[in-house]
């Protein structure tokens, strides 16, 4: 019987000792996603609090401003340099939490979730903690995989669907001319059809739509060049030109709905998107009116695909 009590101390004492073994102090709990997104574009999401909360639907709960998973909320208090301060409360805990974000490659960039908080010294509280611990991380999971889908998309972070593409039309016919104001579409629609009536006296393809090019000058003038894509190359002229593009060359590219105020933000959002990408340009972007202006008279129906040269 002796040994009994003996053995059932020595078990207990072994038991407690693992739990303080197994199970520190201090309880460090982080989970990480790698992303194909830039790090730039992870972090335009994460030093906006009310975004980065919407980007965890559907999970986001709009009235109180806050992310509710398991029982668990979650909720962005501050944005620090490439750091996002997230608070967790559950049932028994508090903590305050943080959202890294760091660069991988080019394209990709690796989102670090991450947290610690002290546990008690009573073992059985311990064991709770840790279980609660536990059961927050795989919260973390659902919620980075959440961010993830949602940043990797450019339309969340940029307002438009961006694309890379490899540029299949690689000779234009062009011809520019100076304004003193933005083109109009009178003006640019001129020039093309001067460009198709140069054309006539040649047997090439036309093998899209006019292209634009707009250029602000030291003059407080504008240098617009407009081009047609053709499928071989052709006599020039001082007034005709021709424009050779990088065979293979590499385009972020989107399109935009609206006039020219949309057409604008497109040009920006797409800049934005070079920068954060960080990849060099080697040449100036340029627009393809995809439908016919002088047939669609609401110019919220315009269509524009805007290209932007990267390497």
């Amino acid at each position: 019987m002796k040994f009994v009590k003996i053995a059932i101390v020595l078990l207990l004492v072994s038991a407690i000792g693992f739990f303080y073994l197994y199970i520190p102090s201090t309880i460090k709990v982080s989970s990480f996603k790698l992303s194909s997104s830039h790090e730039l574009s992870i972090l335009r999401l994460m030093n906006n609090n009310a975004h980065l909360m919407k980007s965890m639907a559907p999970y986001y709960d709009s009235i109180g401003h806050k992310v509710s998973i398991n029982d668990i909320d979650f909720t962005a208090t501050a944005a620090l340099s490439n750091l996002a301060q997230i608070d967790i409360h559950s049932k028994t805990m508090k903590a305050k939490s943080y959202l890294a974000v760091n660069h991988i490659t080019r394209d990709s960039a690796a989102i670090n979730w991450f947290f610690e908080f002290k546990t008690g010294l009573n073992p059985l509280q311990r064991l709770a903690d840790y279980q609660e611990a536990v059961k927050i991380k795989k919260s973390i999971e659902t919620l980075l995989n959440t961010i993830n889908s949602y940043v990797e998309q450019p339309v969340n972070i940029y307002g438009l669907d961006i694309k890379e593409v490899t540029l299949q039309d690689t000779v234009l016919i062009t011809t520019k001319f100076v304004s003193k104001q933005l083109p109009t579409n009178a003006q640019i629609y001129k020039a093309a059809d001067e460009l198709n009536g140069y054309l006539k006296n040649f047997k090439r393809k036309v093998l899209n739509n006019p292209m634009v090019t707009v250029l602000e000058n030291p003059t407080n003038d504008y240098t617009i060049m407009v081009g047609i894509s053709i499928d071989g190359e052709i006599k020039e002229t001082d007034k005709y030109r021709i424009k050779k593009m990088p065979v293979n060359g590499k385009m972020y590219v989107a399109d935009v709905r609206g006039g020219f105020l949309n057409i604008k933000n497109g040009y920006t959002a797409l800049k934005s998107y070079l920068v954060d990408s960080k990849r060099p340009s080697p040449a100036v972007p340029f627009e393809l009116l995809v439908n016919d202006r002088r047939q669609v008279a609401d110019s919220t129906q315009w269509e524009t695909r805007i290209y932007y040269p990267v390497m």
